[in-house]
């Protein structure tokens, strides 16, 4: 049903609360977890392959940045929703349930998010974001507001078909903006950018 995809660099300390977080998931979603390792010299291979056998892994040799690793991931991917999952984020235990839930009720293509939330202090951060006149990013912070410009790569859920359809992240970004060059394409197709109340991450 969905391929949760992390792109990871030296994120041993991070990978654990992530992955936990995945796996812990209620509702029986039918889930892969594909890890792309951007050439870490740290623990994270040793920890996934001891700890998380049943994530799938893309070991890179080299460094090839965050653009490069997601589309090698939705390359890779089998599920019908891609969710792009930073290392550094630990999904609510209901965040999969919520996200399928609401891409049902919009009843066709959609890109979703959930509320973000301070990993130390609980504090939310946004709920997707908007762009001023100079197409600065603005945090959304109204409780009332689903539509948004564009969410971060940090939680974005999005059909697997779509985001073929859309080419990806264009990998001479590095990793700055490729969410909002994602979103924007996708409104500019009439396809709904929202974020979704109920969970979080």
């Amino acid at each position: 049903m969905c391929s949760v995809c992390i792109a990871n660099f030296n994120g041993e300390h991070l990978l654990d609360d992530c992955l936990q977080s995945v796996f812990s998931q209620v509702g029986g979603l039918a889930v892969e977890v594909i890890v792309h390792d951007d050439a870490s010299t740290d623990g994270s291979l040793l920890l996934m392959k001891e700890k998380y056998p049943q994530v799938r892994v893309i070991a890179s040799g080299e460094n090839v940045g965050f653009c490069t690793a997601n589309n090698r991931m939705a390359a890779a991917a089998r599920g019908d929703y891609i969710l792009l999952l930073n290392n550094d984020a630990a999904l609510d235990i209901d965040a999969l349930r919520t996200l399928l839930t609401g891409a049902a009720q919009v009843g066709g293509d959609a890109i979703l998010t959930l509320p973000q939330r301070d990993w130390e202090t609980g504090e939310e951060v946004d709920r997707g974001c908007l762009l001023d006149l100079f197409h600065n990013s603005v945090p959304n912070k109204d409780s009332q507001r689903a539509d948004v410009a564009y969410v971060v790569g940090a939680c974005l859920w999005i059909p697997r078909a779509l985001w073929h359809e859309l080419g990806g992240f264009p990998e001479w970004f590095g990793s700055l903006a490729e969410d909002a060059f994602l979103c924007c394409g996708a409104r500019l197709r009439g396809v709904p950018v929202r974020c979704l109340a109920g969970s979080g991450y």
